[in-house]
Formats: C-alpha cells, structure tokens, sequence
C-alpha cells in the first residue's frame, strides 16, 4: 500500500536568524558579484581598454551622458531593487518561498561572476570562452530552473520559514525585550 504525501517535514512556523542565515550570505554574495564585482571589473577594463569593450550598449550610453560614476551608481540601484523583489515577495507571502528565492539569489552570483570574468579577461587580452549573449542566456536560463527547483523543494519540504532579514527583525526584538525587560522576565518564569 503506498500513502502519498506532500510534505517531507512537518511544518514548522518560525527559523530563527541562525537558521536562515544562508539566505542573508546568498544576499550578500549577490550584490557583490552583480552589483559591486561586475560594476568595478567593467569600469577597470573601460578604463584600461576604452568604451568598445562595454558590450552593453545601454551601458554606454550612461558612460556618455553621465560619466563613469553614473554607471557605478545605476548598477548599484539595478542591484538592489533585483534583490528587493525577493524580499517583499517573502515578506507578503504566506508560503513557504525560502529555496526559490535561494535559486533566483544563486542565479545573480553567477551572473555577477561571469560578467566579472569576462570583464577581467577583456582587461587581460585574453580569449573569451562565452559571448556576452551567452552569459545573458545562462542568468536568464538560471533564474528559470533554479526559482523552478527551488519551488519544486519548497512543496516538498512545506517549510513554513520567514526571509532572513525578516528572522533578524524577530530575533532582534526578543534580545531587545530581554535585555531591557529581564526583570519582568525573571518573574514571569518564577510563577
């Protein structure tokens, strides 16, 4: 006789900070590699080689209007609002969304370290092994399969977890009450 189930775990209604804190490190790897690593490696190869070697025309035409740090600062914001979307998507859900939005984070870091291999090479002289097309592809590609796995792992699983930034707040607010209110801590748990 064979019993379907859809979850794997029972359901669980909070992780703590320190459960989630893969998430806040797939955050963090994210805005470096896309935001920061791409941007500094793509204005050093711009710097050292010139303009034609930006395959990004839109790119350009920022270098133009607005200078190089026009360019910094529109891949910084481009940066945060893609990571922003993850986390107020977490945060108005009901659902469990923890290893999809893990998969769309993922997608950004290799995307980020992709461009910034790419750039270094053009720096370098040295042969491309991907177009910059294909690399367009593969994040595109990423973002799919791995939101798609990731979604696939949260039905499964049926995690109830908060974001991680969301964890943080929680936990913070404990360690705040029970730092200022010990006290009355204390003699809540005598009675």
């Amino acid at each position: 006789m064979l019993i379907e189930t859809r979850n794997i775990k029972p359901q669980i209604k909070y992780y703590s900070f320190w459960f989630t804190r893969l998430q806040g490190i797939l955050y963090i790897l994210a805005f470096v590699a896309f935001g920061l690593g791409d941007s500094i490696s793509g204005l050093w190869m711009i710097g050292e080689r010139g303009m034609m070697y930006e395959a990004n025309p839109f790119a350009r035409f920022i270098i133009y209007e607005y200078g190089l740090s026009g360019l910094i600062e529109f891949k910084i914001w481009i940066t945060i609002m893609c990571l922003l979307i993850p986390y107020i998507a977490q945060s108005r859900s009901r659902e469990s969304h923890y290893w999809m939005i893990n998969g769309y984070l993922v997608s950004f870091i290799v995307a980020g370290t992709l461009a910034t291999i790419m750039n270094y090479r053009a720096l370098h002289y040295e042969g491309f092994f991907l177009s910059p097309g294909q690399v367009v592809i593969i994040f595109l590609s990423s973002i799919c399969l791995l939101t798609y796995i990731g979604e696939k792992i949260d039905n499964l699983a049926g995690l109830k977890m908060r974001g991680y930034f969301e964890s943080l707040k929680h936990d913070a607010v404990i360690m705040i009450s029970i730092i200022f209110y010990s006290d009355f801590s204390i003699s809540l748990l005598k009675k």
